[in-house]
């Protein structure tokens, strides 16, 4: 899996697209994470600054679909439950929804992508050795690029409209119509973020039609993360919104055969969702 792309690459890709900063806070934090000694008071006390993104992060962390075992009553507590590394990924999940703009005319997209962030956090739950704040920054990113493509775009919601119906991966139709993707600049924004590489990755590749049949060992988490997401947008689609996931014929199968998981562990699984 070839997850990085080249300066020239990425400015050939973005074709103008405006790409958001990283913001103040995750700075601070990144340069506390990356001293000798991080001290979890630090990391508390950056994150309590900012009210809003706090009182949002415990929100998430005690939504039932998150998964955790026990309530989080502070920012502090979190931080000793998750770790300063992975309270860091929930923390920028969260920021970005901002930074990315497109205000009430995007509502409900950004509440979607927290849906399936968080079911792709349950499911990650349930699975050994897979960290769920990993797979609830992916869900949140993976279609990050998207408010960027519509701002800089025009017809943009016009290519949305023909990629809903058309049988060919949503990149395809993009890169036809605009000569760039949501998964590329997805991407992009990731590495300004400060994204792993595995979530990068992710994020690149996950309308790649082809991903798991040349499935290697480079980044097998980013793989998973990808197989859980189809599962995750299966479940919002069909039992949140109430609509048909018109590519889960074509991938759904493939997804849960790379998770280890039967149909049997399928339906245990959506019906556990459906009751949360």
């Amino acid at each position: 899996m070839d997850h990085e792309l080249s300066q020239e690459g990425i400015d050939a890709l973005l074709n103008g697209v405006t790409i958001p900063p990283r913001p103040s806070l995750l700075l601070s934090l990144d340069a506390e994470l990356k001293s000798d000694s991080p001290n979890p008071k630090v990391v508390e006390a950056l994150i309590t600054k900012d009210v809003g993104v706090s009182a949002a992060m415990l929100r998430t962390l005690n939504s039932p679909l998150f998964g955790l075992s026990r309530k989080v009553g502070s920012v502090l507590q979190a931080v000793q439950l998750l770790g300063m590394r992975n309270v860091r990924n929930v923390v920028t999940g969260l920021m970005l929804r901002n930074a990315a703009g497109g205000g009430a005319s995007l509502e409900r997209f950004w509440d979607s992508a927290e849906k399936v962030a968080s079911i792709n956090a349950h499911i990650c739950s349930l699975l050994p050795r897979v960290p769920r704040e990993e797979c609830y920054t992916f869900g949140l990113f993976r279609d990050s690029g998207i408010p960027m493509l519509m701002q800089r775009f025009p017809d943009y919601r016009e290519t949305l409209r023909i990629a809903a119906v058309d049988p060919r991966p949503m990149t395809e139709v993009e890169e036809e119509r605009h000569g760039t993707s949501h998964a590329a600049v997805g991407h992009v924004i990731g590495r300004v973020w400060g994204l792993s590489d595995t979530v990068r990755a992710a994020i690149l590749h996950h309308h790649d039609v082809d991903l798991f049949a040349n499935a290697d060992d480079a980044h097998p988490m980013a793989y998973t993360l990808v197989a859980i997401n189809i599962l995750a947008e299966h479940f919002n689609d069909t039992a949140q919104r109430m609509r048909d996931d018109t590519h889960w014929a074509a991938r759904g199968h493939n997804a849960l055969d790379y998770l280890g998981l039967s149909n049997t562990d399928y339906t245990d699984l959506r019906d556990y969702l459906q009751s949360l």
